[in-house]
């Protein structure tokens, strides 16, 4: 599978199914800047991934950090429907995520696994922060992309700052809807 960062491979690591990410070169860009740019990246994914099993969420158990690859373990299953059930757990989520500073970057169904439990996949994009703002764009993210939304809404409640993030997407809304 090919994404616009990455290529991903199914692998098997000590007889355990595994995915390697591999970030590929971009030659559009200086060849110095890019290996660093996805080194970064790629350590920075690592990290976050780590970070969020900390913070008690669900996602991908890093196996290994290469150069330009993270390999992991597989988690089968299906994007999530996103009924209302679906959308309030995904709500919890991202609640841990952003009491642990993580910011996804991406935070929409086709991000999530449902397996034996909802995994949030690909922190491609995220990266920590404690700005209020940074949250409230992961949080219209996914509610662009969902019909639940008041079921995702009393999911995310769960965080202490919920309130002050739902604030700030309205203001977030204001911005996109005229940005088209």
């Amino acid at each position: 599978m090919r994404g616009a960062e990455a290529v991903l491979r199914k692998a098997t690591v000590l007889g355990r199914a595994a995915v390697v990410k591999e970030r590929v070169a971009k030659n559009y860009r200086e060849a110095q800047l890019d290996r660093r740019l996805r080194r970064e990246r790629t350590r920075g994914e690592a990290r976050l991934l780590h970070r969020a099993k900390l913070a008690g969420v669900a996602c991908p158990v890093v196996l290994e950090v290469g150069e330009f690859t993270i390999t992991m373990g597989f988690i089968g299953g299906a994007r999530p429907e996103m009924g209302a059930a679906d959308a309030r757990e995904a709500g919890g989520m991202l609640a841990k995520l952003h009491a642990a500073d993580i910011i996804h970057g991406d935070y929409t169904p086709a991000n999530l696994i449902r397996g034996e439990t909802l995994y949030v996949i690909d922190f491609g994009l995220g990266f920590v922060s404690s700005d209020i703002e940074d949250k409230a764009v992961d949080v219209f993210t996914m509610l662009r992309a969902i019909t639940q939304k008041e079921a995702f809404i009393q999911g995310y409640g769960a965080y202490s700052k919920a309130d002050a993030v739902l604030a700030r997407v309205k203001g977030v809304e204001k911005r996109v809807r005229y940005a088209f």
